[in-house]
């Protein structure tokens, strides 16, 4: 038992190391306890003492070598801007020379981003703390030449257009949110379009984050599902992206990979995967409204509980009947 539990945590260890997500905590630790379950803590004082001998902890990638927001090089001219918006603060940071990408300027998008979050959380069924969301927002715009000094290589690599680490530092990639990985030219029009899109998912992740309060389980599934269902819902309330144009995108990427891949659903990192795993909020929120996916997200703070079980036992949804429910969205008309 004590050789298996010692493998299980090694795995589990380089598992955090390549596949940690971008709402996770600085620190995890695992360590498994009396019943041979492994439990997740953000901190080693969080170990209880009798199991901290054996337990394994990291530090989450990016957590040690990405540079603030506010502390990020960025080349040429520059802007600051500290504006005051609905859902508190935001400290904004960009290079002049990605303007000329946007029909707006990062300051305009990014209050049109935080009306629309505002708006969506102000809708009703969300936690009257969020719907008075009042935080300190730290944002810089990137070139897509990023400085790999202070970025980590996993980021410079592949083809993210912005990233989040709580509890609110959000990073956009200007290039990469206007033309994607192409980097073809698109109407400013477009490019402001999606550039809303990017920052509204990414402010998705600080809103879970709230839900998630003090307790963060590493599940990259369950973090960019939300964070794209998030996008798609709150996107209706923005001022430059056409009503239900995003949720169609995503449902027919969703459509898609269950076409494609009808069985079991391993999340991966790839854009159908993100439609894909909206899906399940998807579902709660059709059948439970937002008031039942909150009471989800109570329940996983309260019990510390993966999100399948917490629908489980919140709603006496199993996993089939959540897939079942998933592919009723996917599949039926939207």
């Amino acid at each position: 038992m004590f050789l298996n539990c010692k493998r299980l945590l090694k795995v589990l260890f380089v598992a955090v190391v390549l596949f940690c997500n971008s709402a996770a905590a600085d620190e995890l630790c695992f360590y498994v306890n009396s019943s041979g379950k492994v439990k997740q803590v953000n901190s080693k004082k969080d170990i209880p003492g009798k199991y901290r001998k054996s337990a394994r902890c990291v530090k989450a990638p990016g957590s040690s070598n990405l540079a603030a927001p506010q502390d990020v090089e960025l080349e040429g001219t520059t802007r600051h801007e500290n504006m005051a918006s609905s859902v508190g603060r935001i400290h904004l940071r960009w290079p002049r020379k990605v303007e000329k990408i946007f029909g707006r300027t990062p300051q305009r998008a990014m209050a049109d981003a935080a009306r629309a979050v505002s708006r969506a959380l102000k809708k009703g069924g969300w936690p009257i703390e969020l719907q008075r969301l009042d935080i300190e927002w730290q944002v810089v715009f990137l070139d897509e030449n990023l400085p790999e000094h202070q970025i980590p290589s996993y980021l410079v690599n592949n083809c993210h257009p912005g990233w989040m680490t709580p509890p609110a530092n959000i990073y956009i990639v200007a290039q990469r949110a206007a033309a994607g990985c192409g980097g073809g030219r698109v109407s400013t029009s477009e490019a402001d379009a999606r550039l809303a899109q990017v920052i509204i998912h990414e402010m998705g992740h600080a809103v879970e984050y709230q839900l998630l309060k003090d307790f963060n389980p590493l599940n990259r599934m369950r973090s960019e599902g939300f964070a794209c269902w998030f996008e798609q819902y709150a996107s209706d309330f923005s001022s430059v992206i056409k009503r239900g144009r995003v949720k169609k995108f995503y449902m027919a990427l969703a459509r898609e990979a269950i076409k494609t891949s009808p069985g079991s659903f391993y999340f991966r990192g790839s854009a159908y995967d993100y439609a894909r795993a909206s899906l399940y909020f998807h579902a709660v929120v059709s059948k439970k409204r937002i008031r039942g996916l909150m009471d989800v997200y109570r329940l996983i703070n309260s019990d510390r509980i993966p999100f399948f079980q917490a629908v489980d036992k919140r709603l006496n949804w199993s996993r089939k009947k959540l897939e079942n429910e998933a592919r009723k969205i996917a599949l039926g008309p939207f």
